[in-house]
């Protein structure tokens, strides 16, 4: 892994680029100045943007609500910090006071975790919530996570939970999600930088309409698109935690208790995606601004067929590979790959 840029891990995640920052940030950089405004239109766990923190003002937007709370802790956030007396005061004073927090005990008990995980997990959640500091509470909720990815009892997301007779069910049952948490919040290596960021948290078609451009998104140079490539919705895998950020005692469905109003892109979807793909070219272009896709040359169009609708808008366009094995989440890994990056001029 890259010591270059700067690089935070939160979870494992469909498509993270953490361990693909040499290949992808030395030719973002090409394509802008130092200081000049980058927009991270999909940010997931924001690993683009961090890794671009120090040089550039970021903007950074994703439909997830988890998304924008990793955002502010480790985008926005540039100047707070956790320290042990910090978690004590605020989380390991508090957890024993909860009386009403325990919908990870009703709903997901012997699920995901156990019990007792479901326990620590309401507890903590319940104790942030009493912090009233922006910055701090982000960075407790994106320990949270950590901890949560951490101590799963499944094959590395939340689209399913193992069965009562898999052989690591047990080790995974007895972990600490407290000691997770806890060791996440001091791992205090988050980068400072003198620009003020910004993390939105909107459909990206909304924060590219021609009102909200012109409104936010004022001196964007470069857009970086990394889209879903495949069928796989990610809100199937990571509904958990949109659960745990909004707290909010959604319905729940089907065997891998999704939330009913879990988002779906029409990335996923092979009749939506060059539409999709079309609606990103131009709108970067009418914004005077530079464009860089990530994308698998596995992925629902190839990249020729997205060099071709972005030729529509701009003139001078490169295709850059890098071998890749991308995660299948559970079901081995997809080898014989390429991640492609697809910068436009």
């Amino acid at each position: 892994m890259t010591n270059r840029y700067p690089q935070l891990y939160i979870m494992r995640y469909m498509g993270a680029k953490i361990k693909l920052l040499d290949f992808i940030i030395p030719k973002l950089k090409e394509l802008v100045s130092p200081g000049d405004v980058v927009l991270d239109l999909m940010a997931g766990t924001h690993a683009i943007g961090y890794a671009l923190k120090l040089e550039h003002p970021i903007i950074a937007n994703d439909i997830q609500e988890y998304s924008r709370i990793i955002g502010v802790a480790i985008i926005e956030n540039n100047a707070t910090r956790i320290t042990q007396e910090d978690i004590e005061q605020d989380i390991w004073d508090k957890v024993g006071t909860n009386r009403s927090y325990k919908l990870f005990t009703q709903y997901y008990t012997d699920t995901y975790f156990s019990k007792e995980q479901c326990i620590e997990i309401d507890n903590i959640r319940y104790a942030i919530d009493l912090i009233t500091d922006k910055f701090k509470k982000a960075f407790y909720l994106t320990a949270l996570i950590y901890a949560m990815g951490y101590c799963q009892s499944s094959p590395g997301h939340f689209a399913e939970y193992m069965p009562k007779d898999h052989p690591r069910l047990r080790t995974l049952r007895n972990l600490s999600i407290s000691n997770a948490f806890g060791g996440k919040c001091l791992e205090n290596h988050i980068v400072f930088s003198p620009f003020e960021n910004i993390v939105f948290t909107k459909d990206y078609r909304d924060l590219l309409s021609e009102e909200n451009r012109e409104r936010c998104l004022k001196g964007v140079k470069l857009i970086y698109v990394d889209p879903p490539y495949s069928t796989a919705q990610y809100s199937r895998f990571y509904h958990l935690l949109e659960t745990v950020i909004k707290y909010d005692h959604p319905e729940l469905k089907y065997k891998g208790l999704y939330r009913g109003d879990r988002f779906r892109s029409a990335f996923c979807y092979e009749s939506k995606v060059r539409q999709e793909f079309c609606f990103i070219a131009k709108a970067a272009h009418d914004l005077g601004s530079t464009l860089a896709i990530s994308y698998s040359d596995r992925g629902l169009v190839s990249p020729a067929e997205i060099q071709k609708i972005c030729r529509q808008y701009y003139r001078d366009i490169t295709i850059d590979l890098q071998a890749y094995n991308h995660s299948m989440q559970g079901r081995g890994v997809l080898k014989d790959t390429h991640e492609v990056l697809i910068t436009c001029r």
